[in-house]
């Protein structure tokens, strides 16, 4: 029986070739599609503007990447004994009957804003649902804007992060400044004061810059609050649990490595 001939290096390098010239020409068409490939347009960016373009990234350029990035910045937040307080008080995620349902339910909030445009009913629900649920915490002085900033600021830095890490290429400006004005509109409709940004009194150029100060800002944030706590160990194991759920039982194991693997030492340090 003749023995099949390996494919060759022509026919394995046409649909390589072919992906990467369909992958360049989506980004010279989203290029086109908006008109931001200058620094100075990326002051006129919209808020629509910047929900499609993110859109694009999430949905048609990095899909699997951006949500795990996304899910990753909540569990970064495990690292914040402050923040952490509140979720152990509550137990809705470091008690295994209410984990998977508050996970749940935050995600269902997230993907109806990120998925639906800025003034849509859906969106506008899900940011009234959301500042319901966080309307007690300021008030009663159990999380602080600090707190809340830190938060929003892993949503729009974590993608960042991953893409330039794991991706094919990383974020463009304008990419990143989409995501810049998509989430500093969330953080305006949940109220989140940017004072502790250097140009939060005379205001920003554009998305790319508040962008670079609330990395400066959340970095430093981070050095001095991600600290080691019985309760930051406590709601990651849950929510690991919650990660791993549909992973056969032989290869949880290696699940959790794979996890402990992306973080970096920092968080690491902090949460196990």
């Amino acid at each position: 029986m003749d023995k099949k001939k390996p494919p060759s290096s022509e026919k394995v390098a046409l649909p390589s070739g072919i992906a990467c010239h369909l992958r360049y020409a989506r980004q010279r068409s989203t290029l086109e599609a908006f008109p931001y490939q200058t620094r100075q347009s990326f002051a006129q960016m919209t808020d629509n503007d910047a929900f499609e373009i993110q859109l694009i990234i999430m949905q048609l350029e990095f899909p699997f990447t951006f949500y795990k990035a996304i899910q990753f910045a909540l569990f970064r937040t495990y690292g914040i004994p402050s923040i952490l307080k509140v979720l152990v008080a509550t137990s809705q995620l470091s008690d295994v009957a209410t984990a998977s349902k508050r996970y749940a339910d935050t995600a269902a909030l997230l993907r109806e804003f990120l998925s639906h445009r800025p003034s849509s009913p859906r969106t506008l629900e899900a940011i009234a649902r959301m500042n319901y649920i966080h309307s007690l915490y300021p008030q009663s002085g159990a999380i602080s804007n600090d707190d809340m900033l830190f938060t929003l600021s892993l949503f729009v830095l974590e993608p960042c992060r991953w893409i330039e890490r794991y991706e094919w290429r990383a974020l463009k400006d304008f990419e990143k400044c989409s995501l810049a004005v998509f989430w500093k509109s969330i953080g305006d409709a949940m109220g989140i004061s940017y004072r502790r940004l250097e140009s939060a009194e005379e205001g920003w150029v554009d998305g790319v810059h508040w962008l670079e100060e609330l990395q400066a800002w959340s970095e430093q944030y981070e050095r001095k609050n991600m600290l080691p706590h019985p309760d930051n160990k406590r709601n990651a194991d849950e929510t690991v649990a919650i990660l791993l759920w549909g992973i056969p039982k032989s290869l949880k194991s290696f699940g959790k490595r794979v996890v402990s693997a992306l973080m970096d030492d920092r968080l690491r340090e902090a949460i196990m």
